[in-house]
Formats: C-alpha cells, structure tokens, sequence
C-alpha cells in the first residue's frame, strides 16, 4: 500500500468522481485512476462500484473512507504544529471558496506580506465548502454559508444587501430602486436550492407575501447573469457580485432586509498555524461594511447568501 493509493482513493470517495479527484489532487485522471485500481488489485476488493453515471462508493470503501479521512486530518494537524513553531517565510495553505471573487482578493493580500507562502484554492458549493472544513479536507474557507457549526469559528469578510440584475433593454432597468412586488412583475430566473442567494430571496419574497413563476432555474451565479445579459428575465444577487456590463443593468432593492455574510472559516479545535493565524488577521480595506468581527460559529449565525 502507498500513501499516493490512499490519497487518490480519499479524493474520489470525497468528490465523488475520479475527474475532480484528479482536479483536487492537481493529476491526471489515469493517474488517479491507476493508484485506485492498484490498491483494489493489492488486497482484492472493490471500494468503487463503476458505472455510466459515474462511482459510487462501496461498503468497505465508506468504513476506508473514514479511516483516511482521519489519515489525512492528522497529516494536515502536523503539518500545522510544524509551521507554527516556524515562520512565514514558507509553506502552504489549502482553501476554498463558493465564489472566487473575495477568495482572490483576501490571497493577494495574503501574498504581499507573505510571498513564499503556496496557496492553493478550489471552488465548490455553499455546502460542499462547509463539509471539507469539517473534514479537515481544506485548511479553510471563503464562504457564504452559515456559520452555525459549534465546531467552527469564522471572521466576517463582507456584507452586502442582495440587489436586482436587469436586462439593459428592460423598462424597469431605467429605475432607481425596485420594490419586490415591482420585481415579481418582470420574468424572473431562480438560482438552485442549494444557493444560499436564492433561500435569502425566498425569505423576503415570504416576508413580502408574494408568490413567483420563475420562467428559469439556473445552476451557478454566471448561468444567472448570463440568462439576464440575454434578456429571458431578472435575477437577484449580492450587490459586490454584480460585474459592470453594456447588456445588464444593477438595480437596488428599497425594501430590502437581508444580507449576504461572507466569512473566512476554519475548525475552532485545530492546533494553532501561524499560516492561518496570519490569513485571518488580513485586512481588505473597503470590503467589509463595518469593523471586522470575529464570531464563534456556536454562538452566532450569520446570514448568508452564495
């Protein structure tokens, strides 16, 4: 057995594929797949069962996955220990984000003061951030979702009111400010479920007393923006998504009640970093609206949009 067959195997238990094992492991597929298929043949079992839609991970492979997802926590626990009796002048964080924006910004000021620290980021839902925290998986995350877990701590990157994005060819995009029912009028695109964006939404259209027939669901941020640049409706982001465009206008929404709440976030019990230490005392002058904070997850919940 080899720690590359381990780490190839946690990676598609935990992606559920062997193409975003590959991603999140920076090899290529047969790589991946290789290092699996020899650890099968090693000990004759099967940890994945293989078919048309993709893998699914078997008994034994679960009862595997939690032993290496244990495996890798205490590998990244030492690898922490280790860098914080040391300095900044090397090293690696791993992170990930719902939304590369903010995530980019808070690494390049990161970088300027520690430029020999290797960061790396992905980019995943609210949800899936969340759960690699959880599972030591990443180092932290840049997130929208709500910091509720008792095992988690997090310090508020950003707030932002959510806001309407309009055709620039819609009447109501010559407007200063839409009411909700002024909104509901127009055809409306709806985000996925799972998009915190989209549940705050649904909050204040309750709140409202107002119904909807969206004319779309859309998976992603940039399928919404796209569906609006081509005129099939109107959507609802946060106001620091918006991007500047000749085909979407931004319109602000006057009775807006919630907020979009984007938070760094890592577990509370890990041992100390210097490297996460650093990256949580970063300041993005002109991003969040107000003092930065820093919350226990256990005792506050922010809300949050993605």
């Amino acid at each position: 057995m080899q720690y590359a067959q381990l780490r190839a195997f946690h990676a598609v238990a935990e992606h559920g594929g062997f193409s975003k094992a590959a991603q999140a492991l920076s090899l290529t597929q047969p790589a991946v797949s290789d290092h699996v298929r020899r650890l099968e043949q090693d000990y004759g079992v099967k940890l994945f069962e293989r078919g048309p839609r993709g893998v699914a991970t078997t008994e034994l492979g679960l009862r595997l996955f939690s032993v290496t997802r244990q495996m890798l926590s205490c590998e990244r626990d030492a690898r922490q220990l280790l860098e914080s009796a040391g300095g900044l002048e090397s090293g690696s964080l791993s992170l990930v984000a719902d939304a590369p924006d903010l995530a980019v910004a808070l690494i390049g000021a990161f970088r300027k003061q520690h430029p020999g620290i290797v960061v790396t980021l992905s980019v995943a839902n609210a949800a899936e951030c969340m759960q690699r925290v959880l599972s030591s998986a990443v180092d932290a995350a840049i997130t929208a979702a709500p910091q509720v877990h008792s095992r988690l701590e997090a310090r508020v990157l950003r707030r932002d009111p959510l806001v309407a994005m309009v055709p620039a060819g819609y009447a109501v995009a010559k407007k200063r400010r839409l009411s909700y029912a002024e909104l509901v009028r127009q055809p409306m695109i709806f985000r996925e479920p799972q998009s915190v964006t989209q549940q705050l939404l649904e909050i204040e259209l309750v709140r409202e007393s107002l119904q909807v027939e969206p004319v779309l669901y859309v998976d992603g941020r940039e399928a919404l923006e796209e569906a609006v640049a081509q005129g099939m409706g109107v959507g609802v982001i946060a106001r620091a998504e918006f991007k500047e465009s000749r085909r979407i206008r931004m319109v602000p929404l006057q009775d807006c009640q919630v907020q979009m709440t984007e938070s760094l976030t890592r577990l509370a019990e890990r041992p100390g970093s210097n490297l996460l230490d650093a990256l949580f005392a970063v300041e993005l002058a002109g991003v969040v609206e107000g003092e930065p904070e820093s919350v226990k997850a256990d005792s506050t919940r922010v809300p949050h949009s993605s």
